[in-house]
Order: structure tokens, then C-alpha cells, then sequence
């Protein structure tokens, strides 16, 4: 059973167990989903609506990139799972001779490694949803432009969250010029993501705004 066909109580119980799987990366990718379903529904009622016939076309659009995205933050749940629990078994490798320790390191950089990529993509999906929340708070249908605001929310929160994860696993890598080009991903697109998510919020917290 993968983490993906649990419902959301299971997996949130599953989340909460003392197995070391789902983590934090899973749930980021998670939490990056459920942005990308927010843009995807927004895109929806606009595109639906009659009234916003003039921006239907681009509504579809981004609504169909947003479930391009969504698919694949679902997909990362599981791949984080899966990339965890590899670093798990190459830790547990033999280590009583020479060539075991070296077999044992070497599988243990592999694994460190590929245990980045999961959350990375998990990173530069979020900053891609966070973008399509970007342009549609500004044509998208008004009555749901909170959802907007909530999908940069979550973005910005799957973003962080998953470049924690990059973190943790490029911090034992040897290969220094491989964990920096890590490091470097990670700042670049957090600081997007920062900046696009400020931008949202504004816009969002202006329209919903009392004006008495």
C-alpha cells in the first residue's frame, strides 16, 4: 500500500506513528498537493463561469498545469518514502571488513543523494504552483480568491518544508560541489517563492479586506 491511496485521517494517523516513515518531506509533498488542487479548483470556477468567459482559455490552462502538478506532489509522497527508507537500509549495511565499509559508504552516498531529489522536485513544484496562484489571483473568480491565498500559503509552507529535507541529506553528502548546487537550488527558489507568495498575500488580503 502506498502512502498516496490512504485517505487523509489514515495517513495523517500513519504521519503520527513512531515509524520514521511518512516524514516531513512526505508531508510537504502532501501539503504541496493540496496547493496545487487549490489553484486547480480556482482555475475550474473560472473557466466554468460564463461571466469570465474572456479569461476562460487561460483559466483552463493553468488549471490543467495545476493538476499536472498536483500528480506529481502526490507521486513525491511516496518517493520521499521510498528514498528514506533506502538511506534506512544502506545504514544497516555490514561494516566488519574493509570492503564492507567501503561498499556500505559508497551505498550510503548513493542513497544520501537520491534522497535529495524527492523533495527538490518537491521544491521547484511548489515555486511552479505558486506561480499559477500568482497570475490567477488576478483574473481568477473573486469569490474564491481566499482559496488563492491559501494555495500560496500552502506552496510557500511545501516549499520550505521539502527544502529542509534537501537540506538534511545534502549535509552528509562528501561530494561538496554536489551538496552546494543543492544549496543553491534551494536558495534561489525559496527566495521566488518567497517573493510570489508576499505578492498573493497582498492582493488576496486587499480584496478580502472589511471596508468598513
Amino acid at each position: 500500500m502506498t502512502v498516496t491511496s490512504l485517505a487523509l485521517e489514515a495517513y495523517s494517523r500513519k504521519l503520527a506513528s513512531g515509524e520514521p516513515t511518512p516524514g516531513g518531506g512526505s508531508a510537504s509533498a502532501a501539503v504541496g498537493a493540496l496547493s496545487a488542487g487549490l489553484v486547480r479548483m480556482v482555475a475550474a470556477l473560472t473557466a466554468n463561469s460564463p461571466k469570465y468567459a474572456a479569461v476562460a482559455e487561460r483559466a483552463g490552462i493553468i488549471g490543467a498545469e495545476a493538476e499536472r502538478l498536483m500528480e506529481s506532489l502526490l507521486r513525491g509522497t511516496d518517493e520521499d518514502v521510498a528514498a528514506f527508507d533506502a538511506v534506512t537500509a544502506a545504514f544497516k549495511l555490514p561494516k566488519s571488513t574493509d570492503a564492507e565499509k567501503s561498499a556500505r559508504s559508497a551505498a550510503i552516498q548513493g542513497a544520501l543523494q537520491a534522497a535529495a531529489e524527492p523533495p527538490m522536485r518537491v521544491v521547484e513544484a511548489a515555486v511552479q504552483t505558486c506561480k499559477l496562484a500568482a497570475e490567477l489571483v488576478d483574473f481568477g473568480n473573486p469569490n474564491a480568491v481566499s482559496d488563492v491565498g491559501c494555495a500560496a500559503l500552502f506552496a510557500s509552507a511545501a516549499a520550505q518544508g521539502a527544502a529542509l529535507n534537501v537540506s538534511i541529506n545534502a549535509k552528509g553528502l562528501k561530494d561538496r560541489q554536489a551538496a552546494r548546487s543543492y544549496s543553491d537550488r534551494v536558495r534561489t527558489a525559496l527566495a521566488q517563492i518567497d517573493l510570489l507568495t508576499e505578492v498573493v498575500l497582498g492582493k488576496v488580503q486587499a480584496a478580502v479586506a472589511d471596508p468598513g
